[in-house]
């Protein structure tokens, strides 16, 4: 064998063991890897059917969407009663991520700080700051929003409030 021939070969031995190693470390990392303060999808799930849940019990068929801290949406929501689709709901929770606040306190202000209607007035098929956004935290972190819509801005606000509150040991 040719000194040529033999680092060819020893080169290409290198390179398959780096790109073997290499595919054992990715199959070992699990697809939807988080760290402990994400927001994971069951808790999503929960979050959004205790919403419905709370409207429900109230008389009022609702959306409720749960988005991450990015706000893209995680969980969308429609009783099958509820009078519109699912379109206000993961656009309250976008806004309560962007913003990192309820929509009780962004609804007055796009009323009254021209600076911030702007904004709102920017992206009107993102973002909707009304009441019934709620942002969600884990260990002091922003992971998400949860609004529900598709009723009063007040019932919207009082069930989501609720849902949140049956997982206040998880997420505030």
């Amino acid at each position: 064998m040719a000194w040529a021939e033999s680092c060819y070969l020893l080169k290409r031995n290198a390179a398959m063991k780096q790109i073997m190693v290499l595919g054992a470390l990715l199959a070992a990392t699990p697809a939807f890897a988080q760290t402990s303060s994400a927001l994971d999808l069951p808790l999503s799930i929960d979050l959004a059917r205790a919403a419905v849940d709370a409207c429900a019990a109230k008389g009022a068929p609702v959306s409720v969407a749960v988005v991450d801290d990015k706000g893209n949406p995680l969980v969308v929501l429609r009783a099958p009663a509820s009078p519109k689709p699912p379109v206000a709901a993961p656009r309250k929770a976008a806004t309560a991520v962007q913003f990192d606040a309820p929509g009780s306190v962004m609804e007055p202000r796009e009323k009254t700080d021209p600076a911030f209607a702007a904004l709102i007035k920017a992206e009107p098929d993102r973002l909707n700051p009304h009441a019934g956004s709620l942002p969600l935290h884990m260990d002091g972190q922003l992971v998400g929003g949860l609004a529900v819509a598709d009723t009063t801005h007040e019932t919207a606000d009082a069930c989501a409030r609720e849902a949140l509150a049956k997982f206040a040991d998880k997420v505030r």
